[in-house]
């Protein structure tokens, strides 16, 4: 009791320094008292403070020393192993929501969240209400390439976010051809296995485009279900792509990857995404990596290798990271 007084008190005595605008003083005072408050690992009233002053600060648009003690917060997180709950997310959003887009440690901030979350939680790429609330505010300050990343590993509302992300994407380049934004949000669904969420972000983008870009209309044999036919090669692609994943047929997936093959050519990635697709929904095993020394090690410690094991000449490696950007191509 005697030590949530005493707290109490410090908090009083700081929030009347930032009111009477001793901005610097009171940052540094927030930190000694937090520190001493560490090193007793009384983790709760650290917590406490570094959450109040970074408010109080950052509402004082103070926005360095108020990010400051919210990096200060996440240390503590997990130098107290704290998880993932709802009064702990919500902290963050609180801090988060007081950051403007110009504010320099704000990414830094958010980055911390996520690295504290992925240790502190079942999800490997950080938790998905965490990421879905950090696409939005990314979507909002028009970042649409940190916002589609966010949103890729958020909640099943995320999908229809992405969706929208990349349509409001694909509007600042008009004259190009929006089919290229939406295959790689697709894309990028599917080789993460989200079939259902591959086909939100379809529709949700789909139902936002010119009359210029539809065709026709029709039933997919034996089906319910109504396709349309688009004047842009990379809709028609997308939207064949996911019909076929629906069906599991391999011969399907070879003849799309066959005839959109210089479609799939405009990004380095698209590729490697299709071969990712084929391995998951159809089972099919992307090409040996060749490795000539290896090779060579191998026959000679053991023998003349098998003609089933030699290696197929010409089949190179296939890889590179995802692009920050959509790669673009005229309308048909």
């Amino acid at each position: 009791m005697a030590a949530a007084r005493g707290t109490a008190k410090v908090l009083q005595r700081l929030e009347k320094s930032v009111g009477a605008g001793n901005y610097y003083e009171a940052h540094q005072m927030y930190r000694t008292v937090a520190n001493r408050y560490v090193g007793a690992q009384n983790y709760k009233d650290a917590i406490d403070l570094l959450h109040s002053g970074s408010l109080l600060l950052l509402k004082h648009k103070q926005g360095g020393s108020g990010a400051d003690l919210a990096l200060y917060l996440i240390e503590v997180y997990n130098l107290n192993k704290l998880p993932v709950t709802d009064e702990t997310r919500d902290r963050i959003f609180d801090l988060a929501d007081l950051m403007t887009a110009d504010n320099g440690q704000r990414k830094q901030f958010l980055q911390q969240a996520i690295s504290w979350s992925a240790s502190n939680s079942e999800y490997r790429n950080g938790d998905p209400v965490l990421q879905h609330y950090i696409g939005l505010l990314y979507w909002k300050d028009k970042d649409y390439g940190q916002a589609e990343s966010h949103l890729l590993v958020g909640t099943q509302e995320s999908a229809e976010a992405l969706g929208l992300v990349l349509f409001d994407w694909s509007e600042l380049e008009p004259s190009h051809d929006k089919g290229a934004y939406l295959l790689r949000g697709v894309l990028q669904e599917l080789a993460m296995r989200n079939l259902r969420d591959a086909n939100v972000v379809f529709r949700t983008f789909v139902e936002r485009l010119p009359s210029s870009y539809l065709s026709t209309e029709q039933k997919v044999p034996n089906r319910t279900k109504t396709v349309q036919t688009f004047k842009s090669t990379l809709l028609n692609l997308t939207q064949l792509l996911l019909l076929a994943c629906e069906t599991g047929n391999p011969s399907i997936f070879k003849l799309l990857q066959a005839k959109y093959r210089p479609a799939l050519a405009i990004d380095e990635n698209f590729g490697s995404l299709m071969m990712t697709i084929g391995e998951l929904f159809f089972g099919i095993q992307p090409p040996r990596q060749v490795n000539m020394l290896a090779d060579l090690m191998s026959s000679l410690f053991s023998g003349p290798p098998s003609a089933a094991s030699r290696p197929s000449l010409g089949s190179g490696e296939v890889g590179g990271a995802q692009g920050s950007h959509p790669a673009i191509e005229e309308m048909d």
